[in-house]
C-alpha cells in the first residue's frame, strides 16, 4: 500500500529559517536602538561638559575680577594644560595636555580680544571657549543652551561655524552695527548654521 510521507524535515527547516530571520531583524533593530541611545547620551554629555567647563572657569576667577592670571604669558596649549593639571576642567575631558569633548573633538579656551595692526590684543575680562567637530544634532542642542539659567554665566557672544558659509553670529545684546541677531537665536537659523554633518564648531565668549 502507498503511504504518504510527511516531509517534517522540510517544514522544520523553513520554520528554523523563519525564526532566524526574525532573530536577525530584531538584532539589527536592537543594534540601531542602542546606537541611537548612545548617540543621545553622548550629545547630552557634551552639553553638560560645555556647562561644567564654563562654570568651573568662571567660579575659579570671578573673585579676581578678570582672567589675567589664567591667560597672561601662556600659549593656547599651555592654557589647556593648565586647566587640566589644576583640575579646573572636567577630568573626563582631559587627555594628556589636551582637552576633548565626548564626541572626540578638540576643546580650546583662550582669551578674547581684537587685532590692532595685525597684532592680537588680549582682553582679560572675557574668554572664548570653542568646541570643534560637533555633529549637527549636538551642535543644535549646544547652540540652544539656556545660559540665563546658569547663575554663574555672563554670555557675551556665540559664533557657529565662523569659517563656513552658513555661519551664525549671535551677540548679547543686539548689535546695531553688525546687524547680528538677538540671543538666543532662532531655531531655524541655528539649524541652518549647524548643517555640516560631523564638522561643526561653536565658540562662546563669556565675561
Amino acid at each position: 500500500m502507498f503511504r504518504y510521507k510527511n516531509n517534517q524535515d522540510g517544514a522544520t527547516m523553513l520554520e528554523t529559517l523563519g525564526v532566524l530571520t526574525i532573530v536577525i531583524m530584531l538584532g539589527i533593530s536592537s543594534i540601531k536602538l542602542i546606537g541611537n541611545i548612545m548617540a543621545m547620551f553622548k550629545q547630552s554629555m557634551v552639553v553638560s561638559e560645555i556647562q561644567d567647563l564654563q562654570k568651573a572657569i568662571t567660579d575659579r576667577y570671578k573673585f579676581e575680577g578678570s582672567y589675567k592670571s589664567l591667560f597672561e604669558g601662556r600659549s593656547d596649549e599651555d592654557i589647556v594644560q593648565y586647566l587640566c593639571e589644576n583640575k579646573i576642567a572636567p577630568f573626563q575631558m582631559c587627555s594628556g595636555d589636551r582637552m576633548y569633548h565626548r564626541m572626540g573633538g578638540a576643546v580650546w579656551v583662550v582669551p578674547s580680544g581684537y587685532y590692532e595692526d595685525d597684532v592680537f590684543v588680549a582682553d582679560y575680562n572675557k574668554y572664548a571657549m570653542t568646541f570643534y567637530k560637533l555633529t549637527d544634532k549636538t551642535c543644535l542642542l549646544a547652540a540652544q543652551i539656556n545660559w540665563n539659567k546658569q547663575k554663574t554665566s555672563s554670555i557675551f557672544k556665540m559664533i557657529i561655524n565662523s569659517d563656513k558659509v552658513n555661519k551664525l553670529v549671535v551677540d548679547v545684546p543686539y548689535n546695531m552695527q553688525t546687524g547680528s541677531k538677538t540671543f538666543p537665536a532662532d531655531v531655524s537659523d541655528i539649524t541652518k548654521a549647524c548643517s555640516y554633518d560631523d564638522n561643526n564648531t561653536i565658540e562662546w565668549v563669556f565675561f
